[in-house]
């Protein structure tokens, strides 16, 4: 079977591989679990998690999402090739960014306060993905994300936040939805139903006539 041509192959110019960040801290577990659990293992997006997590842990994402996914999970290190149909997890302590189309790593030095780290790596994804960048704000304490929305939807990006009923914590959502950089407020379930439909809208899996989610909040 060819490769598909959304992936980037060798040393050229990177292809249109889109990007799907799902940020999230309290709460996240659950809506990652639900979200992967209703996507295809073949969407030809590849999913990035950045989470928030005690520097000092040990990220247990790549043991638990497995068991709902055939898609590999993997802890991201640095210089590493974004691929379709992968997972990544971003390694406690870490702050990831985006360039070329590779993840870079670096230590978290913000010291104190809540982290900003899923807003660092939208505003890289923006940049590296422009249009293709899928940023998704699920259940979590304060704003984190927030920032980056308006650098997602400036590049032609897609924002999805999950919707207040659902998440356990509704902070980052309503955060998200009040920078008014929002397309779609919607549930895990309707999430992943989305994600096919963007997919399938942009020529990675052969889904045809799914309808827009009933949670849209703007226009793509």
């Amino acid at each position: 079977m060819p490769p598909r041509p959304n992936i980037l192959v060798g040393s050229g110019p990177a292809a249109p591989l889109s990007v799907v960040c799902f940020g999230a801290s309290a709460g996240g577990l659950e809506a990652y679990r639900t979200i992967l659990s209703n996507l295809p293992s073949d969407t030809g997006l590849a999913f990035i998690i950045v989470h928030h997590q005690p520097a000092e842990g040990k990220s247990l994402l790549t043991e638990i999402l497995p068991y709902v996914t055939k898609m590999p999970v993997v802890l991201i290190s640095d210089g590493e090739v974004v691929k379709a149909d992968h997972v990544y997890v971003v390694p406690p302590g870490q702050q990831v960014t985006m360039a070329g189309n590779h993840f870079r790593i670096a230590p978290i030095t913000k010291v104190a306060g809540w982290p900003k780290n899923i807003s660092v790596f939208l505003k890289s994804l923006a940049d590296d993905r422009k249009k293709r960048a899928i940023a998704v704000i699920l259940s979590g304490f304060d704003s984190d994300g927030a920032a980056a929305l308006q650098s997602i939807k400036d590049e032609g990006g897609i924002v999805i936040a999950q919707d207040f009923q659902t998440a356990k914590q509704p902070d980052m959502p309503k955060s998200a939805v009040r920078t008014g950089c929002v397309d779609y407020l919607l549930s895990p379930p309707e999430i992943a139903g989305e994600l096919v439909r963007i997919a399938t809208e942009r020529g990675y899996v052969p889904i045809a006539g799914l309808a827009a989610p009933k949670g849209a909040v703007g226009n793509n």
